[in-house]
């Protein structure tokens, strides 16, 4: 081969960079555009609809047995790889520690993403995950709520008042856009509640109200979201109106013997709810409630592989597991943003490697 001065660049230059975006970056580079991470969603559901995903199941480190999740805590690592036009891989790892709020006066989720050419296998960032973890876990609400929602929906009743439930209705009322006339929450802290019912009618422009209970902010919802850190359930399948779209993000607030309420029931990845072994979808299954093959993958209703919504007299109950295609569809999004904008740190893994 001859030897050329682009050959010879080519030779000594055997620097591998990064860009390391911080929480901050993220949120500069459009982390809180629920429209933005929508449409990322949108499109991780699409590629898994039609199998064109590598998504292992996510290892989880656990002090005890499940239910220690919502107490103790516990770290999930999740990787996957999307096709189609990203054509990129990535994980997630993500601590959970629920009494870090009460504690030491800091959030109960914090994560780190690194994205990864499939190709030549360098890290094309490092960034915070945590703002992605909350944005496209409310996004999956928003577009499970797209296609199994009725379209006429108008009231949403939310329990819990934390965090998640803040990126849950932003999502609901991007998908239903000037839709949504009332949102009713309702947490076991009434301060809280109050709180939050203030600041989000103010950022959402829609009214926002507590309620006295569970049943009060579910009855006569069209759409229901159950985000908590309960560890027992409370909710009755009764309390639902007909029509009604449920989705449950959390584990433990429905019991699996409610199912039989649901005229259909929706997860994002049935496997992927089968290897954790917590989430209420598993254990009606498990316990003989529902058959496996009646719980559907949203990703199928996307891609017309299965049917949804029927009528608008079904009520559906949507419980995802929550899949790391999505953290790194929305990553991948933030990233592209912020390559695009000049935001975060170029840092080296090596400029020269120590071994060949």
């Amino acid at each position: 081969m001859e030897v050329t001065k682009d050959t010879e660049t080519l030779q000594e230059n055997k620097r591998v960079g990064f860009i390391y975006l911080s929480q901050e970056d993220c949120i500069k580079a459009g982390g809180l555009n629920m429209k933005g991470t929508l449409e990322a969603i949108q499109k991780s559901f699409e590629l898994h609809g039609k199998d064109e995903v590598i998504q292992p199941s996510k290892p989880v480190i656990r002090w005890g047995g499940p239910e220690t999740e919502e107490t103790r805590g516990r770290i999930m690592t999740m990787p996957s790889y999307l096709g189609g036009e990203l054509d990129v891989a990535g994980m997630k790892w993500i601590p959970s520690m629920p009494e870090n709020p009460k504690k030491i006066g800091q959030p109960r989720a914090s994560a780190i993403i690194i994205l990864t050419d499939p190709y030549n296998g360098f890290p094309l960032a490092i960034m915070d995950g945590t703002i992605v973890s909350a944005m496209r876990t409310g996004a999956a609400t928003g577009v499970a709520a797209k296609y199994l929602a009725n379209p006429d929906s108008r009231t949403v009743g939310i329990i819990g008042a934390g965090v998640q439930s803040r990126t849950q209705l932003m999502a609901i009322t991007s998908v239903f856009e000037n839709q949504i006339e009332q949102i009713k929450v309702y947490d076991l802290n009434e301060e809280k509640t109050k709180q939050f019912a203030k600041e989000m009618q103010s950022e959402l422009n829609v009214s926002v109200i507590s309620s006295g209970s569970a049943e009060n902010a579910i009855r006569e919802s069209d759409i229901v979201i159950t985000a908590t850190m309960s560890t027992y359930p409370y909710v009755k399948g009764e309390w639902l109106k007909e029509g009604a779209f449920h989705s449950e993000i959390s584990f433990w607030d429905t019991d699996p013997q409610e199912v039989i309420h649901y005229d259909k029931v929706v997860v994002d990845d049935f496997e992927h709810v089968k290897h954790h072994a917590v989430d209420v979808s598993y254990r009606a299954v498990r316990d003989g409630i529902i058959a496996e093959e009646d719980v559907l993958n949203l990703g199928g209703v996307i891609t017309n592989k299965v049917v949804g919504r029927e009528n608008n007299k079904q009520k559906i109950l949507f419980n995802p597991i929550g899949m790391s295609i999505h953290d790194i569809s929305e990553a991948f999004r933030v990233y592209n943003n912020a390559k695009d904008n000049g935001i975060g740190k170029d840092l080296s893994l090596w400029e020269y490697p120590h071994w060949l």
